[in-house]
């Protein structure tokens, strides 16, 4: 631990800009985990599991300092993957509500049940904060790396509610938060807020406002119209080159209706959905990019710069029909659409995937299943047996191991290509 006078330094998650630096004191950090174990009523006797990186403020808090406040035992494997959880006896989750949208998704059932739940970092979806509701408490945490803990509920019903040592304070079109947790003597939130007599709720950030064309776009409201359509499962949308751009993750229905109809259809039929102009009119995505999943950070919360690297990346990305994640090992069904850029000059006649195309997306795919930002020190034992025609089905198996991952495009009769990524 360092010490009680050196500043504690945490980095905000940059989803809609820059990360920025924050600073606290151990006092604010003890204040806020003291809080918090009276709260929840944390004793020697739990253990806590986790999901969040102990580095960022929410796992800080909630992982490190809660355990060294109350003296209960942190797990100290963080779990990746729903297989990793184990038999810890009287134990309290704490995780993401993206990692709990997931388990929801694929109807998980916990073998050894938590005391509670508590997540944080971004929005609970009602639907994934009732699905676990049957199983254990869970509470759902409003806050950010500047004002630590702020709110919470403990219902998909409820509204937030702050706080004790907590004070909010409304004035000036602007809403103020003062607490223990924070050095400041107050900070003002960036979130737009709707307030109710037992509480209120998050309707978005300000600052995903964005100008385009002189249009001022709610990019949160955009998302909100985007998944509302019955093709989708959840969306991001961005601002680039004065271009309003989508990454979409399409449910069943929409992966099929892609797989027939081609992206060209699907984007006509999504358009409908995507405009939220703040004075009613309406603007329309120019660029779209469908998606296994949004990549997240290590927070949980949606990785901006991997979105925007996605879409400078000029390459046309194959189908995803279908997927599966373990631990250390994945596999992908795709189809790369016979329209796709790299086929174009690339035999006319007779045309099929290149070789650094296929090497491409294995590394794409390695990026975003196991959140690797890495450049390969070197690709080993790479091996092109047979070709890969358009618009047929592939199926692409990543394995990791400790300094590298093996990856192999194949059928069920033949392999087509693999290799080694070493990390």
């Amino acid at each position: 631990m360092q010490s009680s006078e050196k500043p504690y330094i945490f980095y905000t998650s940059g989803t809609t800009g820059e990360p920025k630096v924050v600073k606290k004191t151990y006092a604010n950090l003890e204040a806020e985990a003291l809080d918090m174990a009276d709260f929840f009523k944390v004793s020697k006797d739990m253990v806590i599991v986790s999901t969040v990186n102990p580095e960022h403020m929410f796992g800080a808090v909630f992982t490190v300092m809660l355990a060294k406040v109350t003296g209960c035992r942190l797990e100290p494997e963080r779990v990746f993957f729903p297989e990793d959880l184990k038999d810890y006896g009287k134990y309290i989750f704490v995780t993401s509500p993206s990692f709990l949208a997931k388990l929801a998704k694929y109807d998980f059932k916990f073998k050894y049940k938590p005391q509670m739940i508590i997540a944080a970092g971004a929005n609970l979806d009602d639907e994934v904060f009732a699905y676990f509701e049957n199983i254990c408490p869970v509470t759902d945490i409003y806050g950010s790396t500047e004002t630590g803990t702020v709110a919470y509920r403990q219902s998909h019903k409820d509204h937030l509610k702050v706080f004790d040592n907590v004070k909010m304070e409304i004035g000036d079109g602007k809403v103020v938060v003062k607490s223990p947790y924070f050095s400041e003597p107050e900070i003002v939130l960036n979130d737009n807020l709707e307030f109710f007599k037992d509480g209120f709720l998050v309707k978005g950030r300000n600052d995903r406002i964005v100008k385009i064309y002189e249009k001022r776009i709610l990019l949160d409201s955009v998302e909100k119209n985007l998944n509302s359509n019955e093709l989708v499962e959840k969306s991001h949308c961005l601002k680039i080159d004065n271009k309003l751009c989508a990454a979409v993750v399409l449910n069943e229905k929409g992966r099929k209706l892609l797989l027939e109809k081609g992206k060209f259809a699907v984007i006509k039929l999504l358009n409908n959905n995507a405009h939220a102009d703040v004075t009613g009119s309406s603007i329309h995505c120019k660029r779209w990019r469908f998606l296994f999943e949004l990549p997240l950070t290590n927070s949980g919360k949606i990785n901006g710069a991997r979105v925007r690297e996605i879409f400078n990346t000029n390459v046309t990305y194959p189908y995803v029909l279908d997927y599966s994640i373990q631990s250390f090992s994945a596999q992908f069904n795709l189809v790369f659409a016979h329209n796709s850029n790299f086929f174009k000059g690339h035999f006319t006649d007779f045309p099929i995937l290149p070789g650094v195309v296929q090497l491409f997306f294995a590394k794409e795919f390695v990026k975003d299943t196991f959140n690797l930002d890495f450049i390969p020190e070197k690709v080993k034992k790479v091996k092109f047996s047979s070709i890969i025609k358009p618009d047929t089905l592939v199926h692409l198996s990543l394995v990791r191991k400790e300094n590298s991952v093996d990856f192999k495009f194949f059928d069920k009769d033949k392999v087509f290509s693999s290799g080694t990524f070493v990390l």
